[in-house]
């Protein structure tokens, strides 16, 4: 699955108006039916819903969800939150369409004296903001993400967690960002939900297709992708019935030392496992009692250091080598990565301790 930026994915919502053709307000009503039918699979009819809705698309998909919710028989409390900016025109056609139901709570907040209460049992739609926010969120739309996100209630972001860059990690307070306990997503996943400090606010992630059009996403260029199943079977190799380990590749695997001959083993397991024919391991000498037990499959070199590794060992009969894995980075150690990326003329893949010392010898890479 692509991962697209947030200009490329208005595109394609643009495109799919264009070319389906759909009315834009009616692809609106696809992804609030997408979260829809995610919402009644997995919550009770009698549970409380507090939709909190900002007055750009996002917050229109958030009142068309409140509508439905409404429609089906939950209790729903819709807050529209008037933090600036002009309503967006597909906003005010879903706000007139959740007024014109009868009983349909509406309340609008337009100061942080109107914030509301919210218990630790209401399910929380936040609709606030979506892919196309830039710069941090204050004042009361802050306000209302800060007390949502201290009321301990379950919160369902939908497209983004509200106050999140789409295309960035967030580089702002967390508590100027939704911290969700789903992210009901159109079509795609965004690259914001990738990192590491963006991990508090995303929760579990459901992608749901809205129907944007394919076509025009496989023709989207990114740099990133999200590698799933079918890319891994497209690549599996079928075995001739006849074949042997020999004619699987050999792999050298360079790791390990004195207190860390666990990385040795789950290096090795995993290459054994993604299908090499044969493995060698070159290791420490403290670790050959450790390797030769933990994977009798390997054939195992020692270094002539006891506690690292030290020296470079002939590479010839190799196909591709991994090295890293703890290792360190001594002084010796790094030495020995040196050599093998002077002469090694194939594939190498640098781990762990590997990457720490080139990041110290950056030069290095130009042998490569």
């Amino acid at each position: 699955m692509k991962i697209l930026s947030s200009k490329q994915i208005r595109e394609a919502d643009q495109y799919t108006i264009e070319h389906e053709p759909v009315a834009a307000i009616d692809l609106m009503e696809r992804a609030a039916t997408a979260c829809f039918k995610w919402i009644v699979q997995h919550f009770d009819v009698d549970r409380s819903f507090k939709v909190f809705s900002g007055t750009g698309n996002n917050g229109g998909d958030g009142l068309a969800l409140a509508r439905m919710l409404h429609d089906s028989g939950y209790l729903v409390t819709t807050y529209i939150i008037h933090s600036g900016g002009v309503a967006s025109e597909d906003f005010k056609v879903n706000e007139s369409r959740l007024r014109n139901l009868k009983k349909a709570n509406i309340i609008e907040i337009d100061s942080i004296k109107e914030l509301p209460e919210i218990s630790q049992n209401d399910i929380i739609i936040d609709a606030l903001f979506g892919t196309g926010l830039n710069k941090p969120v204050k004042d009361l739309a802050g306000a209302i993400i800060e007390n949502i996100n201290n009321s301990e209630a379950k919160i369902i972001s939908i497209d983004i967690p509200s106050g999140l860059f789409a295309d960035l990690a967030s580089g702002v307070l967390s508590n100027q960002v939704i911290k969700s306990t789903y992210t009901l997503s159109f079509q795609v996943y965004k690259l914001a939900f990738f990192f590491a400090e963006n991990a508090e606010f995303v929760g579990e992630v459901i992608i749901l297709s809205i129907g944007l059009n394919e076509k025009f996403i496989s023709t989207c260029e990114s740099n990133y992708e999200l590698l799933e199943e079918k890319h891994i079977q497209r690549i599996l190799k079928k075995r001739k019935p006849f074949s042997h380990k020999g004619n699987y590749g050999h792999a050298a695997i360079v790791a390990g030392s004195f207190g860390k001959m666990g990385a040795t083993i789950l290096a090795s397991k995993a290459c054994l496992k993604t299908g090499t024919g044969l493995l060698t391991v070159h290791i420490p000498k403290c670790g050959y009692g450790i390797t030769q037990t933990s994977i009798p499959e390997a054939m195992v070199v020692c270094d002539e250091n006891e506690k690292t590794i030290s020296c470079s060992f002939k590479t010839d009969s190799y196909n591709v080598i991994g090295i890293g894995p703890g290792i360190g980075i001594a002084k010796e150690t790094a030495n020995a990565l040196k050599q093998i990326i002077q002469n090694f003329r194939k594939p190498i893949v640098f781990d762990a301790d590997a990457i720490n010392i080139i990041s110290e010898n950056k030069t290095w890479m130009d042998f490569v």
